[in-house]
């Protein structure tokens, strides 16, 4: 191939990757959500009636364009099982998978024992008991 020939070609390439990381393009292809698996919470054993209780909820994102996006909760009586989902912004991520932390916020106006069980594979929960007074 002659040197014309590579030197086209590579600059065709670089403009291609310029125009996909651009920040003008803001493809929706690049942005998507994902469960992901909760790997520590660090609660308190009590709370009080109608007042929040910070939870600190951390999870395993699957590259560095990972973070929080948002909880999804099914109750069932005192019971919530809580999951976390992930949101991934970027064309082009590190090749890492870091932990990242958040706040879980939880309230009650019901007194007595909750179970919080938070998703920490397919089949296992990190479960946590906390009597609200």
């Amino acid at each position: 191939m002659s040197p014309k020939k590579i030197i086209l070609l590579l600059s065709t390439m670089i403009f291609g990757l310029l125009v996909s990381c651009s920040d003008d393009d803001k493809n929706e292809d690049c942005i998507s959500n994902q469960a992901a698996f909760v790997t520590s919470v660090d609660a308190p054993k009590t709370g009080t009636l109608n007042k929040t209780l910070n939870i600190e909820v951390s999870f395993q994102v699957n590259n560095g364009c990972g973070g929080f996006g948002d909880f999804i909760e099914k109750k069932d009586g005192n019971t919530r099982v809580i999951e976390v989902e992930a949101k991934y912004v970027g064309c082009i991520c590190t090749d890492n998978l870091p932990i990242r932390t958040v706040n879980y916020e939880f309230i009650t106006n019901k007194a007595g024992n909750h179970e919080l069980k938070f998703k920490s594979s397919p089949t296992e929960f990190i479960t946590i008991n906390l009597t609200v007074n």
